[in-house]
């Protein structure tokens, strides 16, 4: 965006906040609109959003649908069926030396909310925060990929159709624009993307005190024991890796496979493969799009770090890559320090479940670790040791997709989560009322202390307050 201003948004800033500070604003029945216009906006051009998935990423209706409009649906379904359950005050009661007080604790929004989405998702990874601070009685304003340039494009256009600018506003443009945004006075920034990205967002907040949530990546392991190999083990795991062409923050990265199950893991997949994209996945209509080329020549890169054992195949011009399963990886190769972010499972064998427990656990922490075993000790011991923001047993991925499950992430992978009232609790803060019902007070507790006190203080500490 050539013609880009911040100093134009300073009053866009302002008057969100205004607004969403306002009672009559940030009301049960407000809220319940914003929501139910923003499903509106989904449902009524979903044929458009299917389009525009499609031009960005390849992506098949049916995959544009599961993963992006289904998820959002469901989310704005389970939120405004609670919502007025989740605005409610908490009330309490308080009997103590000093008599009887009672505190209210209010949920109130922040006000104006920075979303920085990212490209890989970028309808679904956008809004799904935007509700949650449109539950809570934000305003947001929302910076799209602009890599994903057709899916911004309808964004902006369509919450300018079906919203106030003092409500939601979209505002398109390349990284600059981002960090420009950055410098404005924000109630709250939420942010979903790379880890680099996110140290800047991160450093950005920490200058104006500003309460971020961000929601990064990581190098997923998933591992596969010598009880846990079977035909839905394998479905599982290249359904989870090649979806989207494997650009999902929680997608299985690497594959560790126990040196006993080994060759037959590496025999089924390669035959799932064929099985979901036929022998030329190029020609399938429900195999993605790799988003740009620096995105395609990374993944390409990747490709010469190992043995090619399936697929290997690509085309630079339809930012296409085949689905790839890769062995005998170098130790030191960048594709075993850096998160994959595409069509390429690196696949190791392993031996020992305990060293290779102690490996992982040198690497940064992952969004999430997937176990396919039917070994309660493995299990145990796995769920015990291992360190992930989720653990996941005999699946992949679809524990993201419920709002009932918070998602974030741990250290490296994030920090902050949201999801159903996990969203709401992360874009509202607690206003406390406190009333002290007797206008009395103990004697006891101003000042000259009499040393005397200290010891009767011990005794009745619990009933001080």
């Amino acid at each position: 965006m050539d013609n880009f201003n911040v100093e134009d948004y300073h009053d866009l800033v302002k008057n969100q906040k205004s607004y969403s500070g306002r009672n009559e604003n940030h009301s049960y029945k407000e809220r319940l609109y914003r929501l139910k216009r923003l499903k509106r906006m989904l449902v009524e051009k979903e044929g458009s959003w299917m389009e525009a998935l499609n031009r960005d990423l390849g992506k098949s209706p049916i995959e544009s649908y599961t993963s992006e409009l289904a998820l959002l649906l469901n989310e704005i379904d389970t939120v405004t069926q609670n919502l007025n359950k989740w605005m409610k005050p908490k009330k309490s009661t308080h009997i103590s030396l000093s008599g009887v007080a009672k505190s209210v604790l209010r949920p109130q929004p922040y006000g104006s909310i920075l979303v920085l989405s990212p490209w890989n998702y970028p309808l679904q990874l956008t809004l799904m925060p935007v509700i949650g601070a449109l539950a809570a009685g934000n305003s947001c304003v929302i910076k799209p990929s602009e890599f994903a340039s057709a899916t911004a494009k309808l964004l902006a256009d369509s919450v300018k159709e079906y919203f106030k600018p003092e409500e939601v506003t979209v505002i398109e443009g390349d990284s600059r624009v981002a960090e420009s945004l950055l410098t404005l006075d924000w109630d709250f920034i939420f942010f979903t993307g790379s880890k680099r990205v996110g140290k800047i967002v991160h450093q950005a907040a920490a200058e104006k005190q500003i309460p971020v949530v961000l929601e990064l990546g990581g190098k997923n392991p998933c591992i596969v024991d010598e009880t846990g190999l079977s035909k839905e083990t394998i479905r599982q795991i290249i359904w989870g890796k090649f979806v989207n062409a494997g650009q999902t923050c929680i997608a299985p990265d690497t594959v560790y496979v126990h040196e006993s199950i080994y060759t037959d893991f590496l025999t089924e997949a390669a035959e799932c493969i064929e099985a979901f994209y036929g022998k030329y996945p190029e020609q399938s209509p429900d195999y993605s799009r790799i988003i740009h080329q620096e995105q395609l020549k990374k993944q390409i890169g990747f490709l010469n770090q190992g043995t090619v054992y399936h697929g290997g195949r690509y085309n630079l011009a339809e930012r296409y890559v085949e689905p790839t399963i890769l062995i005998d990886l170098a130790e030191e190769s960048a594709m075993m320090k850096e998160e994959i972010f595409g069509p390429i499972m690196p696949v190791i064998s392993y031996s020992s479940i305990q060293e290779l427990t102690k490996e992982l656990n040198q690497q940064p922490v992952p969004l999430a670790a997937y176990v396919f075993s039917e070994n309660q000790d493995t299990i145990r011991y796995l769920e015990k040791e291992i360190r992930s923001s989720a653990f996941s047993l005999n699946q992949v991925i679809r524990h993201a997709a419920h709002a009932e499950i918070p998602f974030g992430g741990l250290k490296e992978s994030g920090f902050g989560s949201y999801h159903g009232l996990t969203s709401f609790e992360t874009f509202s803060f607690q206003k406390v009322f406190y009333e002290q019902k007797n206008r009395k007070s103990l004697s006891q507790q101003y000042p000259p202390y009499r040393s005397k006190q200290l010891d009767l203080l011990r005794k009745f500490r619990k009933k001080l307050f």
